[in-house]
């Protein structure tokens, strides 16, 4: 029997299921399976459409526009924080280059080659050869790009959200235009990114989009509330700050939710003390893949994961600037504790963080549009959106409270160098405490929370506003006696300010009467030899001088000297305080070189030890030019007081209550000059 033909057992054609072959009865069988086919992406290349007119953005559209149409050599990239309307600018240049007859491809970072290759194919490129590039990503950018440029109509690539620019080109800068951002002669490429870094896209055109003004704020606020205007709407777009997205989420809920908010001043109210309440109301409201990214808590979200996963330091970093910069306030990189980082690094809530990390850590904050860098060199500050600002605070938790206490020290150690930017971060702090911890009033662990008011408190008295300081010492003499005992030295502190503000407002008999009874109680629990029992006589004698009893007043001041001499010597804060208002009672009393000559000194150590600007330097020379000013030498009080009210305009602000004294204090002193010098030039005429 003559041998079967020679066969070769093996499949020339793609296989359908399974094809078996057998060579001959003897064995020789061969099963071809079908190969495993490659998971297949079911991408969209469709952009989204705008629900609404794109408000403050007309003249960025136009010069898009214009570049389109003319041919752009390079691309073009929008750069912006997370819900500054990006995508929305991009979706509506793609809208224009629809109507005009172009083709538009919309991609996704994250699905960037299986949706570049479909455009491909879309432009006439063959299926069987974009499956075999499938596995060569290089080599599949090169096949596309051949195909872009030799597309027989215009068309416009967007590649919304390149959030991470690493998926553009994995191994080099986007901008050098070897992966999958390029220009083109037969498109437009139109990137969007919340990396605004130049440097990463150049030669790249970069667009920065920032938060609307007030009336196309309101504009947009109203489209999405379709197209009624309610009355509180500019107060509701004020607050939120001109973001796109928080006002297209207030304008949805006024739309949805008319019954609950039946205008905008009522929607306001809800959320005045936490805007992420938007977030609840507009979650129902949200849906598809990218939920996330359409409310206000993940657009942050999503910044700060892009940026702690190269920068650990970044989030408790970025929460110290929500504290410090609240509301919008810009911070000086001197409020940061960067003297620490002149001795080799410092741990940030157990995170070390050297000089080189902080750089970096910064740099990653400012490209993702979180923080913006104000001015230079020593007058360099940096700032946070409020919105962002508002919007790190709520994502805080319990797990976050080291973190607040290590703030609270570091506003310690600044003293009263800035009394505004201290008022304005204590405050923060103290509602951040009371609102992360979880500790009942009875727990003894609230005194960081304490101490945040009671700094907060002292603050206003230093700088002129007693009225909310007695407020804010009232409760909480009542929360620490609740908590901590009418006795503990905290609770004692908290009445020698409260008594201290009713006298800064000429409430003296209430504060004599507060200042009698916090002296028995600190005697009885302290004895009478004890600093707090001095420094509340002190206290008793300012009283006296308040009511202008200047001899009985100097008595009991030379007392409370000489006490604190002997324990203390002539150069500690408590003397010099005491020497500087036994000096002023000195020039009360006629003897102004006397306490002139005091006062010197007192203005000479405390300008040495804590700087001419600082609040208790200011008052000493206050005080000082009084005594020249007594003595008749105007000219020279009249610089005096012109300082003094120059760094209070600068530090405390003008119209507040110290700041306004120096003003009247120099007034006058003019006023006298001018009637000087008006009766010598009489006296010579005559």
């Amino acid at each position: 029997m003559a041998p079967p033909p020679e066969t070769h057992n093996s499949a020339q054609q793609a296989v359908f299921g399974h094809l078996i072959q057998a060579r001959d009865i003897h064995g020789g069988v061969t099963v071809n399976a079908a190969p495993v086919a490659a998971p297949v992406h079911d991408v969209s290349l469709d952009p989204p459409r705008p629900s609404t007119a794109v408000r403050g953005r007309d003249s960025l559209l136009d010069a898009l526009r214009a570049a389109m149409e003319r041919g752009a050599p390079v691309p073009h990239v929008l750069t912006g924080p997370g819900g500054f309307g990006k995508t929305t600018v991009a979706a509506s240049l793609a809208e224009h280059a629809r109507s005009e007859g172009w083709t538009v491809f919309w991609v996704r970072p994250d699905t960037i080659q299986p949706s570049m290759l479909e455009a491909a194919v879309e432009l006439g490129g063959s299926r069987q050869e974009a499956d075999q590039f499938k596995a060569a990503p290089r080599q599949a950018a090169r096949w596309v790009w051949r195909h872009l440029d030799a597309a027989p109509r215009p068309w416009l690539l967007v590649i919304d959200n390149a959030d991470q620019p690493e998926l553009l080109d994995p191994e080099n800068r986007p901008g050098e235009q070897r992966g999958w951002m390029r220009s083109s002669p037969g498109g437009f490429v139109l990137v969007t990114s919340r990396v605004d870094d130049p440097g990463l896209w150049a030669p790249a055109t970069v667009h920065r989009l920032g938060s609307l003004h007030s009336q196309e704020a309101v504009d947009a606020l109203v489209d999405h509330a379709g197209g009624r205007r309610p009355s509180g709407s500019d107060e509701l777009a004020a607050r939120l700050g001109g973001i796109p997205l928080a006002l297209s989420l207030a304008g949805r809920i006024l739309a949805t939710h008319g019954v609950l908010f039946p205008d905008a001043r009522s929607l306001l109210e809800h959320i005045e003390e936490d805007v992420s309440r938007l977030d609840a109301l507009a979650t129902p409201m949200s849906q598809g893949g990218g939920t996330e990214r359409q409310l206000l808590s993940g657009v942050w979200n999503v910044s700060l994961r892009l940026v702690s996963d190269q920068n650990p330091q970044a989030i408790p970093l970025l929460r110290v600037l929500a504290v410090f910069g609240s509301d919008g306030r810009a911070v000086p990189m001197a409020k940061l504790p960067l003297e620490d980082l002149r001795g080799g690094r410092l741990d940030l809530h157990s995170i070390p963080l050297d000089a080189a990390s902080l750089a970096r850590t910064l740099n990653a904050l400012v490209v993702h549009g979180l923080v913006t860098v104000i001015g230079t060199g020593n007058d360099m500050a940096l700032q946070l959106h409020p919105l962002v600002s508002e919007g790190v605070r709520s994502g805080m938790t319990e797990q976050d409270l080291p973190l607040v206490e290590e703030m609270g020290t570091l506003l310690d150690r600044q003293g009263e160098q800035d009394l505004r930017f201290q008022i304005a971060a204590r405050g923060t702090l103290a509602r951040l405490w009371s609102k992360l911890s979880a500790h009942s009033e009875e727990d003894s662990n609230r005194t960081p929370e304490f101490t945040n008011q009671r700094e907060l408190g002292r603050a206003l008295l230093l700088i002129g506003l007693p009225e909310p300081g007695e407020r804010l010492f009232t409760k909480l003499v009542a929360d620490a006696t609740r908590v901590l005992g009418a006795e503990n030295s905290f609770t004692l502190k908290a009445r020698h300010f409260l008594a201290e503000a009713k006298m800064y407002q000429g409430l003296l008999d209430e504060a004599e009467e507060e200042f009698r009874a916090l002296l028995s109680t600190v005697t009885s629990a302290l004895g009478a030899d004890d600093v707090a029992t001095t420094e509340v006589r002190y206290m008793l004698a300012l009283v006296l001088v308040r009511r202008e009893h200047w001899a009985e007043a100097e008595k009991q001041l030379q007392r409370v000297y000489d006490e604190r001499v002997a324990t203390s010597g002539e150069t500690e804060p408590s003397v010099l305080f005491t020497a500087a208002t036994l000096a002023y009672v000195a020039v009360k009393q006629g003897r102004a070189r006397e306490g002139e000559r005091t006062l010197r000194r007192v203005y000479a150590i405390r300008e040495s030890t804590l700087g001419a600007e600082h609040s208790q330097t200011l008052n000493v020379l206050q005080d000082l030019a009084h005594a020249v000013e007594t003595d008749g030498r105007l000219a020279e009080a009249e610089r005096m007081f012109r300082r003094v009210r120059d760094v209070r305009r600068e530090h405390v602000g003008a119209g507040l209550p110290d700041t306004v004294l120096a003003e009247k204090d120099l007034e006058r002193v003019r006023a006298a000059l001018a009637r000087a010098e008006s009766g010598a030039q009489g006296t010579q005429e005559g």
